[in-house]
């Protein structure tokens, strides 16, 4: 299987074997570069696809190509259609008359160059550039910071800036010692990346270990299957570790909203769970961490008002106690006590008693309102009245022979005298 290997942080590399001179950076002002895609062969060998914005006014435009000698040369403008060339050395006459642009296809064997098991690209470009190299490549170094690194049809590609552009490279073959260690170093690279974030990986680090012992034993095959596993290792505790962290901080989330709306009822069970999900993380196990907080969040989700609940069962309660407490109360309380609305003759109480004060006869009026007999606490509670005044003040008006005291189920019921009730003897 073919694989791509990149290291994490590609540099220039110093001291490295002098190259072939790249072609110089030239074009003419009668043409724009576009785009420049180059495809390299395991031989050697470049195809060049070299894409340009002309000016349909000219009846030919010379462009300066990448190597000096070509083959399998093709010129075509913007509907397909071939043109005439002729090519002098790295110069090539296109007769563009109405063309608006070219696209120029060839082989060349000029912009690569190997010394031991080390191949070079080498070539200077107008445009952007993108570079596809064999299958099974390993870029060891390039010239700049690239513009983009992956695989294409299962091959390495890199894309470079215009300019002056060198790509390093090993075409291994599988088994060998070089392509073992090239290998070994793309897990290192792998590993370290992952340790630089505070990651735990336990796995890929043993992976390489046996991928070192492989290697020093001369077993060069089984070294780089070790150390593929061991990057493999690596990119997989990177990627659980992301998903474990997004979860854990959207399970987060849901147990503040929670909070925050008063869903309290169920809350701890999700908050023991992110405790759980964030030790997994920290011990290396992202699978568990990444289940523990989804199931906090699930909790967090569920979480109810505990307020509400409370409510219920305190009015709950209050109904009952106030039917017990009214069922007790239509049991002893004598038949006669029930209010009758008597008519009460208030201003005979007022004129035998012009001793009376203003809040005795807002007492009275209130107790003549409602049938001539009211409850002790009735009346605090109409006028407000601590108990030790309420109690003088029944005391008072019972010894005026104003207010008679009957106990009612172990309440005090004020009555207006008899002799103040129409019907009953004075």
């Amino acid at each position: 299987m073919v694989r791509m290997r990149v290291q994490g942080q590609l540099l220039l590399v110093v001291g490295l074997l002098v190259v072939t001179a790249a072609t110089p950076l030239a074009y003419s002002a009668d043409y724009t570069p576009t785009r420049l895609f180059f495809t390299v062969y395991g031989d050697g060998v470049v195809s060049a696809d070299y894409f340009l914005d002309v000016d349909p006014t000219l009846v030919m435009v010379n462009v300066t190509l990448f190597g000096s000698i070509f083959s399998d040369v093709l010129v075509v403008d913007q509907d397909g259609l071939p043109l005439d060339y002729s090519i002098s050395g790295p110069v090539m006459a296109v007769d563009s008359l109405g063309s608006a642009s070219l696209t120029i296809t060839y082989s060349t064997h000029d912009l690569t160059s190997k010394t031991g098991s080390l191949w070079i690209f080498n070539a200077s470009t107008p445009a952007t550039s993108s570079i596809s190299l064999p299958p099974g490549s390993t870029i060891t170094s390039l010239s700049s910071v690239p513009l983009e690194v992956g695989t294409l049809d299962d091959k390495p590609y890199v894309s470079m800036p215009a300019g002056r552009t060198e790509v390093y490279y090993i075409v291994g073959v599988v088994g060998t010692k070089e392509h073992a260690l090239v290998t070994i170093r793309d897990a290192e690279a792998a590993i370290a990346a992952a340790k630089s974030k505070g990651l735990v990986v336990s796995e890929a680090e043993a992976a390489l270990t046996q991928a070192y012992t492989f290697f020093a034993a001369g077993k060069y095959a089984e070294a780089e299957q070790q150390a593929i596993r061991a990057k493999e290792k690596a990119q997989a505790a990177e990627a659980a570790a992301a998903s474990a962290d997004s979860a854990i901080k959207a399970a987060s989330s849901a147990i503040s909203t929670a909070r925050t709306e008063g869903r309290t009822s169920g809350l701890g069970d999700a908050e023991a769970l992110l405790k759980a999900a964030q030790a997994s993380y920290s011990k290396g196990d992202y699978a568990g961490a990444l289940k523990s907080a989804n199931d906090a969040a699930q909790a967090a989700q569920a979480a109810k008002a505990e307020t509400n609940y409370l409510i219920y069962v305190a009015l709950g309660g209050a109904a009952v106690v106030v039917a017990v407490a009214a069922f007790l109360y239509m049991r002893r309380r004598p038949q006669p006590v029930v209010k009758e609305r008597a008519k009460i003759d208030l201003q005979a109480v007022f004129d035998r008693n012009p001793e009376l004060r203003m809040d005795d006869k807002e007492v009275l009026r209130f107790v003549a309102e409602n049938g001539g007999e009211v409850f002790a606490n009735e009346i605090r509670e109409r006028f407000d009245l601590p108990r030790t005044s309420a109690w003088r003040m029944f005391r008072r008006l019972i010894g005026m022979e104003i207010f008679e005291e009957r106990k009612v189920g172990g309440q005090s019921l004020i009555r207006i005298a008899g002799r103040y009730r129409e019907g009953e003897e004075g």
